[in-house]
């Protein structure tokens, strides 16, 4: 019996791993806030098995899907449609399943860009000087961000000089690069630094650089949240750069699938960053 018989939405997030996932805590705490019939399910998915697991979860009545490493490349190509979100990154985070299509959804950007306008209010993009550590599917975000809102200097780094030279001919020929040693000269006069790497991340190496030549007061971003305060922000703190980390950006990415499964808007709570924060101590 297929389950949309019922008055009932599922949801759910792939990926390989998915323990650590942090979304069913946040879709979970909306359904309940908003006392929906509904569930949102951590699926553990294989690279291989994606095609297979996605038609299945589908015709079981899911109504769309969060997706994680190592996943995002494959389920924007594997999508009948994709928003310009996602053709912008090329990558799809968020499939949703409508009128027998796959729709593949980017949400890193809108994710991206609301958690700076909520930390820094009066942030004006054009007039910033960005340098972006990484090159990697976070980067690719961030980087769609600046260059659609017309950033004035986009500078990268990485430790892959192939890598970083893709972004730079997919993105923009504006875009500066920089080789890893060089990372003196490419700290110079920057506004606003971001972390994309997985550099201080729980259980990996601290983050490597100093970040002295970046202005006082500038804005600095570690998509990193786990540790809550990351090597990079306590670097930023030295040099007076006023350092988030990545947990607004995981909020706001999830805001876009939930409205569109759940039919319902979402709300950022201090109770609930206060649960996710907790969730990460407890460990």
């Amino acid at each position: 019996m297929s389950v949309d018989k019922y008055e009932m939405s599922l949801s759910g997030v792939i990926g390989d791993p998915i323990a650590h996932s942090k979304s069913p805590l946040i879709q979970n705490f909306w359904i309940k806030k908003n006392k929906l019939e509904g569930y949102y399910i951590p699926i553990r998915v294989t690279k291989g098995e994606i095609k297979k697991k996605i038609k299945c979860l589908k015709e079981l009545g899911f109504k769309g899907l969060n997706v994680t490493v190592p996943h995002k490349i494959d389920a924007f190509y594997l999508a009948d449609k994709v928003t310009i979100e996602a053709k912008n990154v090329g990558a799809a985070n968020t499939l949703y399943f409508e009128d027998d299509l796959i729709i593949g959804d980017n949400t890193d950007t809108f994710g991206f860009k609301n958690s700076i306008l909520r930390n820094f209010p009066f942030y004006n993009f054009k007039k910033e000087k960005v340098l972006i550590y990484g090159a990697g599917g976070a980067a690719r975000a961030v980087l769609s961000v600046f260059v659609n809102e017309k950033t004035a200097e986009i500078r990268l780094i990485n430790r892959s000089k192939e890598r970083a030279l893709a972004l730079k001919e997919e993105f923009s020929d504006s875009i500066s690069l920089f080789e890893w040693k060089n990372n003196i000269a490419a700290l110079d006069g920057v506004t606003t630094v971001v972390n994309t790497t997985s550099l201080g991340n729980l259980g990996n190496e601290p983050f490597p650089h100093t970040l002295k030549g970046v202005k006082r007061n500038a804005v600095g971003i570690d998509l990193v949240y786990n540790p809550l305060e990351t090597s990079f922000m306590k670097k930023a703190k030295k040099e007076h750069i006023n350092c988030i980390n990545g947990l607004d950006m995981l909020v706001y990415q999830a805001m876009p699938g939930f409205k569109r499964w759940f039919k319902k808007k979402p709300v950022y709570s201090k109770e609930l960053r206060e649960l996710l924060e907790h969730s990460l101590l407890r460990r």
